[in-house]
């Protein structure tokens, strides 16, 4: 399930983006959310083993991401590092899911611009090419686990996987590439309404301390609404890619093109096996306690635990992309605030910059004159 407009109802997790025009410019912005942010409440008492995959199954949209994420901060918490052999497999489950995500975001925006008549020729070898990157992140999760791997195995779905990309024209990571079957959706885009397009306040590993600062000093009401002094920081793949982005497009252009990149990267490093390099971010700020933090498809995440003496948790808290993306002073708000469009064209391309934004849950936008009801 991913985020689009309508797709929330009543009694699930959701945001609402409440957006008042006046004279046809966005003049006020509200979101709402009914997000359990409470969630990781779940894990105090359970034994620190159980903590990964339980992640994984309360937050299935990116369920890999927040189980390899849990786990080192689980091993941090013990002081019992990761070893490097799984940390190679767990980072090329890592990158496949985080291809499938980015993937699956850009379809459901293909559809939109096609208005759900998108011929299944133009569907079906992305379906493919995502059913190949689950089987990627299944068998790396599972070769992490065994002692001896069949990396030729490995090698074969990843050349798989790569060859599908190029076919898809996914390889190459510039706006003027001919991208089957997203041309619809950058053409779109390329004639969209005046959003605000500036270099964003990337969120990134030099944030580390300070957001472990805030969440041990504030716990549930942090990870619910977090925030650095004096910023508004953004994460995701426009946060990550956007100097390579052509800003004379427009906002949703070059956020959907730093989205490309992104994915080209994750061809890149698959096909280059270089997962070697350092992708999770951990550490235990005091004996007792993990922090890990990683890049995933929507942005930074990050996961704190405090174990008690039998190795159960005492404490455990998650702070994911969405809750700074689509903070009520983050970026999201900036970039719509200000934008001038055609009411009746609003509700459109709204939808679409949240898209972009990406949400881990479904959302639904309303549009109002300013001083209407």
């Amino acid at each position: 399930m991913n985020a689009v407009a309508g797709a929330a109802s009543a009694g699930q997790d959701s945001l609402t983006i409440r957006v008042a025009l006046a004279d046809a410019r966005v003049c006020a912005v509200r979101i709402s959310s009914t997000r359990a942010t409470h969630l990781s409440r779940l894990f105090i008492g359970r034994p620190a083993q159980e903590a990964p995959l339980l992640a994984q199954r309360i937050f299935a949209l990116c369920g890999v991401s927040h189980r390899l994420v849990a786990a080192r901060a689980i091993a941090s918490a013990r002081g019992k590092p990761i070893c490097a052999r799984r940390n190679r497999e767990e980072t090329t489950a890592l990158l496949a899911e985080r291809l499938c995500a980015s993937l699956r975001s850009n379809m459901i925006l293909a559809l939109q611009a096609g208005a759900g008549t998108m011929d299944l020729d133009l569907i079906r070898p992305v379906s493919e090419l995502l059913s190949l990157a689950r089987e990627l992140y299944c068998e790396a999760l599972a070769r992490s686990e065994r002692e001896s791997v069949d990396a030729e195995a490995a090698r074969s779905l990843i050349g798989e996987i790569c060859a599908k990309g190029r076919d898809l024209s996914l390889r190459t990571p510039r706006a003027s590439a001919s991208r089957f079957p997203f041309e619809q959706v950058e053409k779109e885009f390329a004639g969209s309404e005046s959003f605000t397009v500036v270099a964003p306040d990337p969120l990134g590993d030099a944030d580390d301390d300070e957001v472990t600062q805030g969440i041990r000093a504030n716990g549930a009401s942090f990870a619910a609404n977090p925030s650095l002094a004096g910023r508004a920081p953004e994460t995701g793949a426009f946060a990550r890619c956007w100097a390579r982005t052509d800003f004379s497009k427009g906002a949703l252009a070059a956020r959907f093109e730093a989205r490309m990149i992104d994915i080209a990267e994750c061809f890149a490093k698959l096909e280059a096996s270089e997962t070697d390099a350092p992708t999770f971010y951990a550490f235990s700020p005091s004996p007792g306690e993990g922090f890990a933090a990683a890049e995933t498809s929507r942005g930074r995440l990050y996961h704190w635990t405090r174990l008690c003496t039998d190795d159960r948790i005492e404490d455990h808290h998650i702070v994911a992309p969405t809750e700074w993306n689509f903070h009520p002073t983050g970026p999201f708000i900036e970039a719509l605030l200000g934008a001038t469009m055609e009411p009746d064209r609003a509700e459109r391309r709204i939808t679409q910059l949240a898209g972009l934004f990406d949400p881990c849950v479904p959302f639904r936008v309303e549009v109002r004159e300013h001083g209407h009801a």
